[in-house]
């Protein structure tokens, strides 16, 4: 047996490993080693075919919803009378807008939801080109701030926002 050495003040002994944890360690080798080789060349499940049937699984599951498009002629709002999306959007505004606007849509920071003032507009087509690119320094009035593009939350959020808006307050009308 060789004599420990030292290593600043720590002695070292060169013993082996126990033969148990060598077999574990090789077993384990060989058993990856087979695994690769089934599962590349020999299983059913390539990653091609797995990718392929999860997403069937989550289309199926979601399926895909038509894009919104607005209504071409006079900018209404789809889903104005459309009782799903109006509890979506008012969801959607408790969560996002309610910081600025109020959580009944009375004015906070940002101005009042449910008057009949309107400082932009007050047709679908106007309130909807508000959300989207928002209210610049440029187009501010009355003294009020301005208001963050809300473009990634999608048509199809801002429709359902807007749905909502318009069970609250009656003077949002489709067109002019």
């Amino acid at each position: 047996m060789k004599e420990p050495k030292e290593v600043d003040g720590i002695f070292q002994a060169d013993n082996p490993m126990p033969p148990w944890w060598k077999m574990v360690w090789l077993i384990s080798i060989i058993v990856s080693i087979g695994y690769v080789v089934y599962f590349h060349w020999y299983s059913e499940w390539p990653q091609e075919v797995a990718f392929e049937k999860e997403v069937a699984e989550h289309e199926a599951q979601f399926p895909a919803k038509q894009p919104i498009v607005a209504n071409t002629e006079d900018g209404s709002n789809p889903y104005r009378d459309d009782a799903v999306a109006i509890k979506e959007g008012e969801g959607t505004y408790k969560q996002i807008c309610s910081a600025c606007h109020g959580p009944t849509a009375e004015g906070a920071v940002g101005p009042s939801l449910v008057d009949k003032d309107w400082i932009h507009g007050n047709t679908d087509k106007e309130v909807f080109h508000n959300i989207m690119k928002g209210i610049g320094p440029e187009r501010q009035k009355l003294n009020r701030g301005g208001m963050p593009a809300w473009e990634g939350l999608g048509a199809e959020k801002v429709y359902a926002v807007m749905a909502w808006l318009a069970t609250k307050n009656s003077t949002l009308v489709k067109a002019k």
